[in-house]
């Protein structure tokens, strides 16, 4: 089906201009005007609303497989396009997690045609030996998890310089969770010292392997400065997440709220938020954990994200408080540079159909009732935000229409390595 997309702002060159866009095949045919564009299938009004590159999401949880019960791929990617993610990267820490080529490649066929946007997936591996042959089964990159490694995964220094250089030989990127479980405290509280002692390793690690290496939810004021004083030296980068950004323990009970790392006191969170307006922190990462609430009730991490995400950075724009250059940098462009997505990211001739629609002066109550998402908490529940997402373009295909899923599973893709990274 062809499509026309008219009467929008659209993103393109660091500017809002007003450009029609059509779409063949999946893929951006031609931009131009209303008078020169060719006729479509369908044309689609976005009534003067901002047409954007679509999000790219480089820290999800989609769970699925024995974690079912908390969210699966179908619940996860509607989640993601109903927040204006048109790709998501999946992390390994599932049941049974992915630590080898045989469990990679169960997972991959298991999305298949069950999910709404297009997903990538981290691997973990134990051996070093596993790198090369899960790079070529189209892991988007690998993952470690120093404070809470998987059975029989030896993370000594010695074993992640051999992981690391291998990593490194198949020109990948290691994302790193950084916190030292030695150093929490007597209540096994995460101290920010776990998380700047555990960056700094890896930092010493880097030096020796030339590994590149993403930093996952960066938390804290030393954190942030540790990397910000490599970034010339090693091959660095770092993600914060939107609660990081904008909450702290003053203002929310990070014991009901509780994540990992936990949220932060005001002049952690601060810096956080300084760092992502200022480029210091160079991608924000939703860090999607679903779990259900007997689950939360229980004290396991996180909450989710994906549908809140672009929301809370549109509502800090229409606020002042961060520029929509930034949050394309954020959610878009960096994303994609740090882990060599191919073919999306600009609204340009020949690009993937990868677009949504931002109405970014309507007001909108949070309300984890209306969460697409199986999970059902979160620490911005009942906060009012200007900015939702008014429509969510795949591939070519309009799958969310601002208020419901119009498309069916598949409409995504899974990623494969020399085709989209």
């Amino acid at each position: 089906m062809n499509l026309n997309i008219i009467n929008g702002r659209v993103w393109i060159n660091s500017n809002l201009e007003n450009i029609t866009i059509s779409i063949k095949d999946g893929k951006i045919s031609k931009l131009g005007n209303q008078d020169n564009i060719p006729e479509a299938d369908v044309s689609i009004d976005v009534e003067n609303n901002i047409v954007f590159p679509g999000c790219v999401d480089v820290h999800s949880h989609l769970r699925d497989s024995e974690f079912s019960y908390k969210e699966d791929f179908i619940s996860g990617t509607q989640a993601a396009v109903a927040g204006g993610f048109t790709t998501v990267l999946d992390m390994p820490n599932t049941n049974p997690p992915i630590i080898n080529v045989k469990e990679l490649k169960k997972r991959q066929n298991n999305a298949k045609n069950r999910i709404f946007c297009n997903v990538g997936f981290y691997s973990s591996p134990i051996r070093s030996e596993d790198v090369n042959q899960l790079r070529l089964s189209n892991t988007i990159a690998f993952k470690i998890y120093l404070h809470k490694p998987f059975k029989e995964q030896d993370l000594s220094d010695v074993n992640l310089i051999r992981i690391m250089n291998r990593i490194s030989e198949c020109d990948s990127i290691l994302a790193v969770h950084a916190e030292d479980h030695q150093l929490f405290d007597q209540n096994n509280n995460h101290t920010t010292e776990s998380e700047v002692h555990a960056i700094n390793r890896i930092i010493k690690l880097a030096k020796q392997t030339n590994c590149k290496i993403h930093f996952v939810h960066v938390s804290t004021k030393e954190g942030i400065e540790a990397i910000k004083n490599n970034k010339s030296i090693v091959d660095i980068s770092c993600e914060a997440t939107p609660h990081h950004m904008i909450l702290n323990t003053e203002k929310t009970n990070s014991e009901k709220h509780y994540c990992e790392p936990p949220l932060r006191d005001k002049e952690n969170q601060e810096t956080i938020f300084n760092s992502v307006v200022d480029g210091g922190i160079d991608i924000i990462g939703t860090d999607h954990a679903p779990h259900s609430l007997r689950d939360k009730d229980e004290g396991k991490p996180g909450f989710p994200g994906l549908e809140i995400t672009l929301p809370l950075m549109i509502d800090l724009y229409m606020k002042n408080k961060i520029t929509l250059q930034r949050i394309y940098e954020i959610l878009v462009d960096n994303p994609i540079k740090r882990f060599g997505l191919r073919n999306i990211g600009q609204i340009k001739e020949g690009y993937n159909a990868d677009l949504i629609v931002i109405n970014e002066n309507k007001m909108n109550t949070i309300n984890v009732n209306n969460f697409l998402s199986k999970a059902k908490n979160s620490p911005f529940d009942g906060n009012q935000i200007l900015g939702v997402v008014a429509k969510t373009i795949i591939n070519g295909q309009v799958v969310f229409d601002g208020k419901k899923i119009i498309a069916s599973p598949g409409t995504g893709r899974v990623l494969e390595k020399e085709v989209d990274f």
